[in-house]
C-alpha cells in the first residue's frame, strides 16, 4: 500500500514537473505600418514676356526761395489761437496766432479814444484862434493870444504824451501776435490743442515762399542728368514733371551746405498742376539707364551661374531637367533671356 502511494506522489510531481519544462509561445507582434511619403509640391514660375529696366529712383530736397519758423518773444502766455493751417496762403502782416492780452487791448482803446478827444480839443481851439484872428484884422483892433498859444502848446503835450503811450501799446500787442513775414505759403502748424502757453523759441508757425518749385538732387547719380531733359518726380503718391535746370543761369537759392561739389542736380516743377510744399518736402525722381523692351525675361534670382556655365532648373514632364541660358541685359531684379527659355515654360523657385 504504502508502495502505491509513493508511487503515485512521484507520478504526480513528475507530471507538475514536466507542465513547468514545455516550450512558450513568443508573443505575435503586430504587422509594421509603412507611412505613404508626402506628395512634393513643386514650385514654378511661368517664363514671361516684358520690359527689363535699368533704372533708379533717388531722393531729392525741396529748395525754398525763403522759409522761416515763427515764435512768440514773450513765454509764459496763453495762446489765445492760431488762425491759419497748412496750406493756406498769407500776405505779409496777417496775424497767424496771438497770445490773450484782454487789458492792452482796452487800454490801447482808451488811448486812442483820448487822443481823438484832444485832437478835437485843439482842433476847436485852433479854430477859435483863428476866428479871433480875422476879427482883429477886421476891425483893426489888435488882441492877445497868449492864452491861445499857452493852450494850444499844453494840448500839443498832452496829445504827444498820448500818442508815446499808444505807440508803447501797440509794440506791446505786436509781441503778441506773430505775423507773416513775406508773402507765401503756411508750410507747418504747431498742434493747438486749445490751452496752450507761449514759450520763448518754440515754433508756431511755418512760412515758406515758393516762388521757385525746385528740387536738388545730391550724390553720384546726378552725374546722369542732362540739363533740359525731361523727367518724372513723384511727390507724396502723385506723378509731377519737371525739367533739369542749370542754377547758375537761373539764379537758384542754394543751401547753405550739403552735398558733394559738382554731385548735384537741379530739377524745376512745369505745368499748371503743383504739389503742396512743405518744410521737408521730398520727391523721387525716376532716371533710366537702359532698357529692353518687350522680351523673355526671369527675376534675376533664379538664375544660376557656375563657373562658365548659366542654367536654371526647368520643369518637363513632371521631371526636373537642368537648361542651359544665355543671358541679355540685366535690370534692378530682372534680366533679359536670349536663348534656353521661351514664353509659358516653368522654371524651379
Amino acid at each position: 500500500m504504502k508502495f502505491l502511494i509513493c508511487t503515485l506522489l512521484a507520478l504526480g510531481a513528475l507530471l507538475l514537473t514536466g507542465c513547468f519544462a514545455l516550450p512558450v509561445e513568443e508573443p505575435v507582434l503586430p504587422p509594421p505600418i509603412s507611412a505613404v511619403p508626402e506628395i512634393r509640391i513643386l514650385r514654378t514660375l511661368e517664363v514671361g514676356r516684358g520690359d527689363v529696366l535699368l533704372s533708379s529712383t533717388p531722393s531729392t530736397t525741396y529748395v525754398p526761395v525763403r522759409q522761416e519758423a515763427m515764435h512768440f518773444t514773450v513765454a509764459g502766455r496763453r495762446i489765445r489761437g492760431v488762425f491759419v493751417s497748412v496750406g493756406d496762403e498769407v500776405l505779409a502782416g496777417d496775424v497767424l496766432a496771438e497770445l490773450e492780452s484782454p487789458y492792452l487791448l482796452d487800454q490801447l482803446r482808451d488811448a486812442q479814444w483820448d487822443e481823438e478827444w484832444v485832437q478835437l480839443q485843439l482842433n476847436q481851439l485852433n479854430e477859435r484862434h483863428n476866428f479871433s484872428l480875422n476879427q482883429a484884422q477886421i476891425t483893426g483892433v489888435p488882441i492877445d493870444d497868449s492864452h491861445y498859444l499857452g493852450e494850444r502848446s499844453r494840448l500839443q503835450g498832452e496829445l504827444g504824451l498820448i500818442r508815446m503811450r499808444i505807440s508803447h501799446l501797440e509794440n506791446e500787442i505786436d509781441e503778441m501776435q506773430i505775423r507773416a513775414p513775406f508773402d507765401g505759403v503756411v508750410t507747418w502748424v504747431m498742434d493747438f490743442a486749445g490751452v496752450m502757453w507761449s514759450g520763448i523759441g518754440q515754433p508756431v508757425v511755418t512760412i515758406s515762399d515758393q516762388g521757385q518749385y525746385v528740387f536738388r538732387l545730391v550724390g553720384r547719380d546726378a552725374d546722369f542728368i542732362e540739363i533740359g531733359a525731361y523727367y518724372d518726380l513723384t511727390i507724396g503718391g502723385e506723378i509731377f514733371p519737371a525739367v533739369a535746370i542749370d542754377p547758375d543761369e537761373e539764379e537758384i537759392i542754394r543751401p547753405a551746405q550739403g552735398g558733394v561739389p559738382g554731385q548735384e542736380a537741379f530739377f524745376r516743377l512745369i505745368g499748371d498742376e503743383m504739389p503742396l510744399i512743405t518744410g521737408n518736402t521730398f520727391a523721387s525722381v525716376f532716371l533710366l539707364f537702359d532698357a529692353a523692351w518687350d522680351v523673355v525675361y526671369l527675376p534675376t534670382m533664379l538664375i544660376n551661374i557656375v563657373g562658365d556655365r548659366t542654367f536654371v532648373y526647368v520643369v518637363e514632364d513632371d521631371t526636373i531637367v537642368i537648361r542651359d541660358i544665355v543671358l541679355g541685359m540685366a535690370g534692378n531684379n530682372t534680366t533679359e533671356i536670349i536663348y534656353g527659355l521661351q514664353e509659358g515654360d516653368l522654371v524651379m523657385l
